[in-house]
């Protein structure tokens, strides 16, 4: 978290942000200005209709797409001004990720699917599948380890992808409809599960969703539409500042 005069700050700080899509003599503004911060270990959602911004929102909010102008400042660090190279480490280093159709690879197996990101990272083969089966078992998925994503759930193919998210200790997950192919039991589950890991690690995660129904899991939101913010709500703090 970062600290001034022994006051916490936001994790996540968007100060008026703007992106602009060009084709030719043709531009289209998805983001429209917006400001708005994220707090060490929210459970933050990004609400709104299809074709509100919001999968655009999330993409520049973890830096794989640019912004045409402003700033987001994560734990301190101004993304637009790091070079792709170091962006690139900064978000396998600090940043998790999960999406609506679980992107798990289906010739692997569900160990072999959480241990990949981290053999990316450069861990060495033992210790990546040693912390694959840790994060399986600390989170109840020890059935599955050895079955491929096509012989369990779709509940559990997504619990593995949150557990594959999570396995490198990120600071922040980003979720992008991450119960948007489930029905709604399932949703819950799903749901249910980041918000005990969002607890226990307390780790920040912020899900984009147009499902009214699981808001009631955030500590915070935004509604947003035609690429601006209608509204914003906290509805409590970060679960760590509760206890402080």
């Amino acid at each position: 978290m970062v600290r001034k005069e022994g006051k916490a700050l936001a994790l996540v700080i968007v100060k008026n942000i703007r992106k602009i899509y060009k084709s030719g003599e043709l531009s289209y503004e998805a983001l429209r200005g917006m400001n708005f911060e994220i707090e060490e270990g929210d459970l933050f959602f990004i609400y709104g209709p299809s074709g509100s911004g919001k999968t655009t929102l999330l993409n520049c909010l973890s830096g794989i797409d640019d912004i045409t102008s402003g700033e987001i400042v994560i734990n301190g660090v101004d993304l637009s001004k790091l070079p792709d190279d170091k962006k690139t480490k900064f978000r396998a280093e600090n940043m998790g990720f999960v999406f609506q159709e679980y992107n798990l690879i289906n010739v692997l197996t569900v160990k072999e699917n959480v241990a990949l990101p981290l053999l990316a990272r450069g861990w060495p083969e033992k210790l990546a599948n040693q912390r694959a089966i840790e994060v399986l078992k600390e989170n109840g998925l020890i059935h599955v380890i050895d079955k491929f994503p096509a012989q369990i759930s779709g509940g559990e193919r997504q619990r593995v992808a949150v557990a594959r998210a999570i396995a490198g200790e990120p600071r922040i997950v980003w979720a992008d409809e991450p119960t948007g192919a489930l029905d709604t039991k399932t949703s819950f589950m799903v749901m249910d599960f980041i918000k005990f890991l969002n607890e226990k690690n307390k780790q920040t995660f912020v899900i984009v969703s147009h499902d009214e129904k699981i808001l009631k899991y955030a500590t915070a939101y935004i509604r947003i539409d035609s690429g601006k913010i209608e509204s914003f709500e906290r509805i409590k703090m970060p679960f760590e500042k509760i206890l402080s």
